[in-house]
């Protein structure tokens, strides 16, 4: 794995792990904070994120000790309550323990269990081309956000909208990450200096984006296209609230400010040119195709060499179109802000090992 050196053993089996993951058709994310009004509670080593049909997701939390002394009982037991407490749909530890006991126990407590001897088959890059987390940390932390998210770096925007996979899988968080990628792409298109690593963070709340719509539709699939609509308009308008909610709030405001204030904010909100975003996500061929551009879009964020958004394939290309057109953002004036390749529309498809191979372990 390129630079190992700057790796601890266990950074270096989450990245190892990850790749596994993502090879075998997983949607993945390394080392996600669980937050609670603001206060870090614990770390997720790997989130997993599949889709097996339409109408099913599978959400996974996987930890990850790569020690002399793993503690595998207690990880499990860990492992399995933070599965109930975020309400996932399985969950994996990864020890280097190799007793038959332990998979005894985590069988005992519903969890999936990767012991040492499978630890030790995975001493390859499956991705040599893509960047570490921490080399992406390394190069988000150089950047600040000195106005708009109070001289936070970079890296801190990046926990955040990573956080909001395990709890916000909703049009809270669709809007949460919306807001952010807006700024990321203001800051791709004006500074020079920062565009490529801007841009990197755009493929990647990008690719988190679709992840949370592709779990909001899975509940609106097969209604009525018309309902579908509504549901998707009020949502990006409104968030989870709904307009009936956001209506009561509206009552109470102008009990308090005046109708006129209230009036104010609610045309605001019906102002904002959601219908961009309803007419894309509300139709079925696109909607069928958000995991897999997902996870195209992820593998960009973390490409290395970088990937300018002239060189994309074109679907990926027509995504990122329907979030320009969103913000306002004019699309000519964006993809010529980069300088012109002689490869256009690469073959980005991820490749994927045989998923077999985890048939016995990963539901």
């Amino acid at each position: 794995m390129k630079d190992q050196q700057t790796q601890s053993k266990g950074e270096m089996m989450e990245e190892l792990l990850r790749n596994y993951f993502i090879s075998s058709g997983y949607y993945v994310v390394r080392g996600i904070k669980y937050k609670y009004e603001g206060n870090d509670i614990t770390d997720v080593d790997l989130f997993l994120y599949g889709r097996s049909s339409g109408l099913t997701r599978q959400r996974i939390n996987v930890d990850i000790k790569n020690k002399k002394t793993p503690q595998a009982f207690e990880r499990i037991l860990w492992a399995n309550g933070l599965k109930q407490l975020l309400n996932f749909d399985a969950c994996i530890v990864a020890t280097t323990d190799q007793r038959p006991l332990i998979h005894t126990f985590g069988q005992l407590h519903d969890t999936i269990v990767l012991d040492g001897s499978f630890l030790s088959k995975l001493r390859s890059n499956t991705y040599p081309d893509r960047l570490t987390e921490e080399e992406l940390l390394t190069m988000l932390g150089k950047h600040k956000s000195y106005k708009t998210y109070a001289n936070k770096d970079w890296r801190f925007l990046y926990e955040i909208t990573k956080s909001r996979l395990l709890t916000e899988l909703d049009f809270s968080g669709f809007n949460a990450v919306l807001l952010l990628l807006q700024y990321f792409l203001e800051k791709a298109l004006t500074d020079e200096r920062k565009r490529e690593d801007a841009t990197r963070m755009v493929y990647i709340l990008l690719s988190h984006l679709l992840i949370i719509i592709d779990y909001i539709v899975k509940d609106i699939a097969f209604i009525d296209q018309s309902e579908k609509e509504k549901k998707l308009s009020d949502g990006f308008k409104f968030g989870n609230l709904g307009k009936d909610g956001v209506d009561k709030i509206i009552s109470m405001a102008v009990q308090i400010a005046g109708n006129k204030q209230a009036n104010a904010f609610l045309k605001t909100l019906e102002n904002m040119p959601t219908d961009i975003l309803k007419d894309f996500f509300s139709k079925n061929e696109n909607a069928k195709n958000l995991f897999s551009w997902a996870k195209e879009l992820e593998y960009l964020g973390y490409k290395q060499p970088f990937i300018n958004p002239e060189s994309i394939t074109v679907h990926l290309k027509g995504i990122l179109s329907v979030m320009l057109d969103f913000t306002n953002i004019e699309r000519v004036r964006f993809f010529n802000s980069y300088p012109k390749t002689q490869q256009t529309n690469l073959d980005l498809s991820i490749p994927e090992k045989d998923k077999n191979q985890l048939n016995d372990s990963v539901p």
